[in-house]
């Protein structure tokens, strides 16, 4: 589909206030426009060096390691066998005796 006489006078219009307005941009089109078209499946693709393959397969690897580490770590906490935890009284402020059991007491020192 061609364009009119009328369309190509005014998109050549544009284009020539478009180089008074901003040459650099100008510029920066033409080469664009200069540049060898590439007509296979990969020419929307997005280039990527292999430095960033590498970096990014690197931090990969540095995250899961660390999300191993934290779940491997987290298992080995260990609560107190229930036989040795101290429960404060609320009324004396003295630890009472663990359910079940008995309190241990310790003797007061005495001096001689």
């Amino acid at each position: 589909m061609s364009l009119s006489d009328w369309e190509r006078r005014a998109l050549a219009e544009m284009e020539q206030e478009l180089r008074r307005e901003d040459p650099p941009f100008a510029h920066r089109i033409d080469a664009l426009n200069a540049s060898p078209c590439r007509q296979d499946p990969q020419r929307f693709a997005c280039q990527v060096s292999a430095c960033e393959v590498v970096c990014v397969f690197l931090t990969v690897v540095v995250l899961t390691g660390l999300c191993v580490l934290v779940i491997l770590t987290a298992g080995h906490r260990q609560a107190p066998p229930p036989s040795q935890i101290r429960v404060p009284s609320t009324v004396t402020g003295q630890p009472s005796a663990p359910p079940g059991g008995h309190a241990r007491t310790t003797q007061p020192a005495v001096s001689p």
